[in-house]
């Protein structure tokens, strides 16, 4: 299989899976076929699933995480192992819709642990004799066999998850994705010269900040959010959309090309810090594709934002008094917890 030529790959392909391969065996034929060695995709489904399956490719390797995780959708077969009156089936449907308790199965990628998800919506298209047809939109990392089980424990006659089919991952929906057939004609046509179906059917990177408001920054403050430096006011050229403390939002120079992305640290932009920045999407380690920055979503909690005519930290203070009277640990400089004495020092023996 002929790899494309040319630059390196930097955003997303939708392809509509198969039953069958492991997500990870649809990783390695985009890789071989694109040449892009950063292949990842969003949210793994099983060999037997169908399906949406947004792959991430060059840069857009370090969105991963973020998208995984938004909403999914599914349309999803599950069997009834016997007669159940129609209502009955309905009412536990809404029951289940909503935040549920789910505890993963043995064979998962996470920690069999109770856990909470919630339910978005979920409607029954169709029911016939055992089968019921149904869609439902849920919380990233919901199982849907898990929930056709339980399900059927309510019920009371019990169900499996008969069929599964993925409709969508956020902003990526079921038409836009393509069979692996059709991305390999794409390649082989841009290397021909001819990439318009290859240019169609890779989604640029911003695709996911869609609905996300964004940051425009100056020049001046590019090199400094290259080098993991957060967003302080002087570096903003403007706001598009209202985000408020928490939100995240997306990050472009003035000619409209994203380079990062961040959590917002306040309400208005009059403190400090105003972003967090989270991931930025240029430079770095080409090579590894490992992430500049940054922080963990679990390590910005309650960080500091510091505002204007707020006095220095006491730490600061006092290093400044200490800088002022001269005062140092005496034992500065010594060995510490170690005194010298060559009466305690084995001798070395002659061999």
């Amino acid at each position: 299989m002929e790899k494309i030529k040319g630059q390196n790959i930097n955003g997303f392909i939708v392809i509509d899976k198969p039953a069958g391969p492991t997500s990870h065996q649809i990783d390695s034929w985009v890789r071989d076929i694109t040449g892009e060695r950063r292949v990842g995709h969003i949210g793994t489904l099983d060999p037997n699933v169908s399906g949406v399956l947004v792959m991430a490719l060059g840069k857009a390797t370090k969105l991963i995480d973020l998208v995984h995780e938004k909403p999914k959708e599914y349309i999803s077969i599950m069997r009834l192992y016997s007669d159940v009156p129609e209502e009955d089936i309905k009412h536990v449907f809404q029951e289940f819709t909503g935040r549920i308790y789910q505890l993963p199965p043995v064979r998962s990628a996470v920690a069999r642990e109770l856990r909470i998800r919630t339910i978005y919506n979920m409607d029954i298209i169709e029911i016939k004799d055992k089968l019921v047809l149904f869609h439902v939109k849920c919380e990233s990392g919901t199982y849907i066999r898990t929930l056709c089980t339980d399900m059927g424990y309510v019920i009371g006659t019990g169900a499996q998850m008969a069929d599964l089919r993925r409709i969508s991952t956020g902003n990526f929906k079921e038409d836009m994705a393509h069979s692996l057939q059709e991305l390999s004609d794409a390649a082989l046509l841009k290397n021909e010269g001819k990439p318009e179906l290859f240019n169609k059917i890779l989604l640029p990177m911003d695709f996911v900040f869609m609905d996300y408001p964004k940051m425009i920054v100056k020049k001046t403050a590019i090199k400094n959010i290259e080098n993991g430096s957060d967003i302080y006011p002087p570096g903003i050229i403007t706001l598009i959309g209202k985000p408020v403390k928490g939100d995240k939002i997306a990050i472009y120079t003035d000619k409209n090309e994203l380079i990062a992305y961040g959590t917002m640290l306040v309400n208005e932009v009059k403190d400090l810090k105003v972003v967090d920045i989270d991931n930025v999407l240029i430079g770095g380690d080409e090579d590894s594709g490992k992430n500049i920055v940054v922080r963990g979503k679990d390590k910005r909690e309650n960080i500091p934002v510091q505002k204007f005519g707020k006095r220095l930290h006491g730490n600061f203070q006092h290093a400044k008094e200490g800088n002022k009277t001269g005062n140092r640990n005496k034992s500065f400089g010594k060995h510490s917890g170690f005194e010298r004495n060559t009466s305690k020092i084995r001798k070395r023996k002659d061999k």
